[in-house]
């Protein structure tokens, strides 16, 4: 903020109030990101169940001991997709406004619009490289999609078995927001 009143005149000529609640805003915006994340930490600390690892999961980890350094940065940028996401664009924007700031014919304003399409275009591409994996996972069952045989609930002697596809939350409400658009398939 001190920088912003030092550098631009726009900012210096906000009410009071605008700017307290600039202030304010972010403040608040970092202590809920920090206190989810805490909490989250709190309850996995919390629960000693969470901690127990059974014999599938020992193997597991071996399992993933032994991966290339390939596959282990492919199933990070598969589990991390959408801060993936996020990053490179703030990234992306960084760099394409010191890359057109270089340009002395162009007004703050047209070096801010096509900043933004520069990073836009980049964040486009990293897009659709993550709906590339999200099918991927979910045509192979892979990740937060798997394939389980039930019993047909159409079946009257319940003998025949059916597959059904169900989605693994990774926390607890996680899809939720679900139940607020019926038309979305699950």
């Amino acid at each position: 903020m001190y920088a912003a009143n030092a550098r631009f005149h726009t900012f210096r000529s906000l009410t009071l109030q605008m700017k307290a609640f600039l202030v304010s805003s972010s403040a608040t915006f970092a202590a809920i990101v920090a206190a989810d994340r805490a909490s989250r930490g709190f309850e996995m600390n919390r629960e000693p169940r969470r901690l127990y690892k059974d014999s599938a999961s020992a193997d597991m980890e071996i399992v993933r001991a032994n991966e290339t350094t390939f596959q282990k940065v492919k199933d990070w940028g598969r589990e991390n997709r959408y801060p993936i996401v996020t990053a490179s664009w703030v990234a992306s924007m960084g760099i394409a406004l010191g890359l057109v700031g270089r340009n002395p014919f162009l007004t703050r304003a047209q070096k801010l619009v096509q900043a933004r399409v520069y990073a836009q275009g980049l964040t486009l591409a990293v897009l659709v490289a993550t709906a590339a994996f999200e099918v991927g996972d979910a045509s192979k069952g892979k990740g937060r999609w798997e394939t389980v045989m039930i019993l047909d609930p159409d079946d009257p002697e319940h003998k025949h078995l059916i597959q059904k596809r169900i989605h693994h939350e990774a926390y607890e409400g996680e899809d939720l927001w679900r139940g607020m658009f019926p038309f979305i398939p699950s």
